[in-house]
């Protein structure tokens, strides 16, 4: 849900909505969450306990705001939970890398690094 959802609000200009995250691209939502789930339950997480993607689709029509980690970073923030980042490390290291995953995570460090250095892009 994290990855689908709440850090594909934090763009590359300014935050969107959950359900924009969510809902601009069902398509790819929904292969994010698949992959993210595949990962979970490789890690042994118990399928019964998953909350199926059309549940969560349907739950973030109605989510209109960015999420919190958006909002953070784009309240100036320097430092978020990463949950994309250990996703992406997980994945990577179980053989099984996203392509979209380490987009979002490139431009969550990307925007962060901005907070490093103002305008920048993190390097001097």
């Amino acid at each position: 849900m994290l990855l689908t959802g709440n850090y594909r609000c934090i763009t590359p200009h300014e935050p969107q909505s959950i359900r924009d995250a969510v809902h601009g691209d069902l398509k790819l939502s929904q292969s994010i969450y698949d992959h993210v789930d595949a990962i979970a339950r490789r890690l042994g997480a118990d399928p019964k306990d998953q909350v199926p993607f059309a549940k969560y689709a349907k739950a973030a029509e109605s989510l209109l705001k960015p999420s919190s980690a958006a909002r953070a970073v784009a309240g100036g923030a320097p430092f978020i939970e990463r949950v994309d980042l250990l996703v992406k490390l997980i994945s990577h290291q179980l053989g099984a890398p996203s392509a979209e995953i380490d987009r979002t995570v490139q431009i969550v460090d990307q925007k962060l690094n901005e907070r490093i250095v103002p305008g920048g892009s993190g390097s001097a």
